[in-house]
């Protein structure tokens, strides 16, 4: 039938698989262990992205544990080194 209507099957090469690790592995040292006896004992962070439309901004936080309270953060329209670093030092002061 392909003959007839003389037309080819494509023959896609096979993709390689691609095994990423990452360049640096840090040890979990809360491991689930969310609860924190005192303030500033146990801080997390996190980035986020809020969509205002069009583009995207990104707010990084950090949360103490103790009271989940957050006690920095920033707004910045790229996710970057940066917008860490601010965000530690607002904390920081």
């Amino acid at each position: 039938m392909m003959r007839e209507l003389s037309i080819q099957s494509v023959i896609r090469r096979k993709r390689k698989k691609s095994f990423y690790t990452p360049s640096v592995i840090y040890p979990n040292r809360l491991k689930r262990k969310f609860h924190a006896t005192a303030p500033q004992q146990k801080m997390v962070t996190d980035i986020t992205y809020i969509s205002d439309g069009n583009t995207f901004v990104y707010l990084s936080v950090i949360q103490d544990l103790f009271n989940n309270e957050i006690v920095a953060w920033q707004l910045s329209k790229r996710n970057d080194v940066q917008l860490v670093l601010d965000t530690v030092e607002q904390w920081t002061q």
